[in-house]
């Protein structure tokens, strides 16, 4: 044991001489020569922060998130070295609102006079999507634009849930709160399916105005041609929808010739360390993403964000003790949780409000107990795609009874009271514990009508017309008063300096809450030093807390999200 602990002290102390060495090269090194062009490369699933882990950015490379690609472009957009920026498009599981985070950058970079070029090897509805906001975009040869339009699918789980003899005993206030539809049912009743062609069309108008305003093109022509699609290669270009096809080589040509003959790039990473604002004013940004739980922050054994209701208490209150942040932003990207856990930091939240203005950024989902955190902040901003709303409580459990019937299994127990057996997973809620589960609801529905009244300056009863667990896109949020304006982080920064009184011209920085972990820090936890590290991301704590789901009493959850294609 002594030698383990002496082989993590000389680790650690590598580390440090190497922080050291990194630091000092960065201090000489900060500089962008002229004539670079920003090179960015955009697939797969970016998330709204980085891991906390930092041994997974140190084996496979550091973590792009989507602030770190706004901001990195914002940057390039007032830097004189930056002369154009160059876009390589794959394949993205992002959804609308965090697409539109990005266009938005990119389209105020053309706004600065210079050059933007978006390249795609393979273009589907998604892809092609994000790259359509550059100036030229290019397409591989041999390949396809492989936009037709968008569809919306759930998959439902009662018709297994019977063959496997398991009941699902859920209900829900609020006509739409169709949340455990997909356990309950086996395809969309009407209000589920009026809620998501709502949203889907929603998303699909968004689309075509997009295409149409960025390509210079009629939003009906650009109907037209999606409904035509899709195109190989060839077809392409007469589209309008690309400009040429070009293998990358001659990608890198064009934007050598665009870029004075200058071949001179530079990545993202390497462009944000080099051009990072050190400055006294502070805006804290406290990223809010997953499902809401209570306790720490982390990833389930799945691989899923969890928000942790104390580790988001934690930010706001180390945000309202440091003199330095002038201004707050929640950056919500979740589909609710647990009722009271949202509670818990839409409390911290207010209390925040009473000493520092804060203000909501909404990304990809801000829904249920995702929007019950969001309703008291003093401005909430929100993509045009963003899915808000859904504002309304569900409760259950699931019987399993006749499963164990099936595999031969047989249960008893005793009991000392009638409602002891209130979430026991081998029977169905008794009429008389299902009228004071209900009743439960109703008050948290009621706090939750209350709670967005307040906070949005609306008479309960209009919240309740336009509640009823009913998601909303975040125009027709805007419109229905439950979002204040429309844009992404950039807005919300804005908006934020103002409601702080910070001059125009003062440069401030931003402090990324909560913070990441260094590999020192993780190492320290290793050696046993830092009392901090309390074990609550092991796949032991996180099954701790699955286990106890069933005892927690009113969801504001919506898992129900349609898959769109």
């Amino acid at each position: 044991m002594k030698k383990a602990g002496k082989i993590i002290l000389i680790v650690i102390a590598v580390i440090l001489v190497l922080q050291g060495v990194a630091i000092a090269w960065m201090y000489f090194a900060r500089r962008v020569k002229p004539n670079t062009v920003l090179s960015l490369r955009i697939e797969g699933e970016i998330p709204e922060q980085g891991p906390q882990d930092s041994f997974r950015d140190l084996l496979a490379g550091p973590t792009t998130t989507v602030t770190d690609i706004t901001e990195a472009i914002d940057r390039a957009r007032t830097d004189p070295h930056i002369t154009g920026l160059e876009v390589r498009v794959s394949e993205t599981t992002m959804n609308m609102a965090k697409i539109q985070e990005i266009r938005d950058r990119i389209h105020a970079f053309n706004h600065s006079g210079k050059f933007s070029v978006g390249y795609l090897e393979f273009a589907t509805d998604r892809s092609y999507y994000l790259a359509s906001a550059c100036q030229t975009v290019f397409l591989l040869p041999t390949s396809e634009l492989y936009v037709r339009g968008l569809m919306a699918s759930t998959t439902f789980l009662r018709g297994t849930f019977d063959k496997l003899g398991i009941y699902p005993d859920f209900f829900h206030i609020g006509e739409y709160k169709n949340a455990s539809n997909t356990f309950t049912e086996k395809k969309y009743t009407a209000a589920h399916r009026e809620a998501t062609q709502a949203l889907l069309d929603d998303w699909y108008h968004e689309f075509l105005r997009g295409v149409a305003a960025s390509r210079d093109l009629k939003t009906e022509d650009v109907e037209k041609t999606i409904a035509a699609g899709p195109f190989n290669s060839a077809a392409a270009p007469a589209t309008h929808l690309v400009d040429r096809v070009a293998y990358w080589d001659e990608v890198r040509k064009f934007v050598e010739q665009k870029n004075h003959g200058h071949d001179r790039r530079i990545n993202l990473h390497t462009y944000l360390n080099k051009t990072g604002v050190d400055s006294g004013t502070r805006v804290a940004v406290i990223y809010a993403t997953g499902t809401i739980l209570p306790g720490r922050s982390g990833d389930s054994p799945l691989g899923d964000e969890m928000m942790g209701s104390d580790t988001i208490a934690e930010q706001f209150r180390r945000a309202r003790e440091d003199h330095a942040v002038k201004a707050v932003i929640l950056r919500v990207d979740s589909p609710g949780g647990a009722a009271f856990a949202s509670e818990v930091i839409r409390h911290e939240l207010e209390l925040t409000k009473q000493t520092k203005p804060v203000v909501v950024s909404m990304s990809d989902v801000a829904a249920s107990g995702g929007y019950w955190i969001a309703m008291s902040a003093n401005r909430i901003v929100a993509q045009p795609g963003t899915i808000t709303g859904s504002i309304g409580v569900l409760t259950g459990k699931f019987n399993i009874l006749g499963l164990y019937e099936k595999l031969g299994l047989s249960k008893d127990f005793i009991a000392t009271t009638e409602n002891s057996t209130l979430d026991y997973p081998f029977q169905k809620f008794k009429p008389a514990q299902r009228e004071l589960v209900m009743r439960d609801m109703r008050a948290i529905y009621t706090d939750f009508l209350q709670g967005v009244a307040a906070g949005r300056h609306m008479k309960v009863e209009d919240v309740d017309r336009i509640a009823q667990g009913r998601v909303w896109t975040g125009e027709r949020a805007k419109q229905l008063g439950l979002v204040d304006e429309l844009g992404g982080l950039h807005t919300a920064i804005a908006r934020a300096r103002e409601l702080a009184k910070i001059p125009a011209d003062e440069k401030v920085s931003l402090l990324s809450l909560p913070p990441r972990r260094s590999l020192l820090d993780r190492l320290l936890d290793f050696s046993g030093d830092n009392d901090a590290f309390d074990g609550t991301l092991s796949p032991r704590a996180w099954l701790r807390n699955l286990e106890s789901l069933a005892r927690y009493p009113v969801w504001a959850i919506l898992p129900g999200v349609p898959e769109v294609q």
